[in-house]
């Protein structure tokens, strides 16, 4: 593959991830992987307009030949020919995870989870899921770093 300094303008995406408190990340890239509501999606340079929901997951994307990953939660990513932004309502880069604080919101999250009827509906339980979701993004994130 090649690296950015050899790579065309045409070549390259930008990747642009925004938060509520503000830009994230903004870098260059050669390819995007996004986790949908619908399942994981990748964009290279070229792709078609998209617009889709997000769930909390992996975004993991390459940037000057190496692949990164951090956690994001849920929201919406725009694709444009040589664009990706990405709304969330939270973002977690490997190495700011509080591993030890993330294990006890999980525990905590699981118990609000089970207290549920059997019967899973509802906007509560949906926020407690996302909870759940967004706490096993972020280990994920954290164990595939190697931080």
């Amino acid at each position: 593959m090649a690296n950015m300094a050899t790579m065309g303008p045409s070549d390259i995406l930008t990747l642009e991830v925004a938060t509520p408190t503000g830009l994230a990340l903004k870098t260059d890239v050669s390819s995007v992987r996004a986790p949908s509501v619908e399942g994981e999606f990748g964009v290279l340079p070229g792709h078609l307009p998209l617009l889709a929901s997000l769930k909390s997951g992996l975004l993991s994307y390459v940037a000057d030949g190496e692949e990164k990953i951090v956690a994001v939660g849920p929201g919406f990513v725009e694709t444009e020919t040589h664009k990706v932004r990405i709304l969330t309502d939270a973002f977690a880069a490997p190495e700011d995870i509080d591993i030890d604080a993330v294990k006890t919101e999980l525990v905590e999250a699981d118990a609000r989870l089970r207290s549920f009827p059997e019967e899973h509906r509802g906007a509560a339980f949906a926020e407690v899921q996302r909870d759940v979701d967004w706490c096993h993004a972020r280990l994920q994130a954290h164990a595939l770093s190697h931080c």
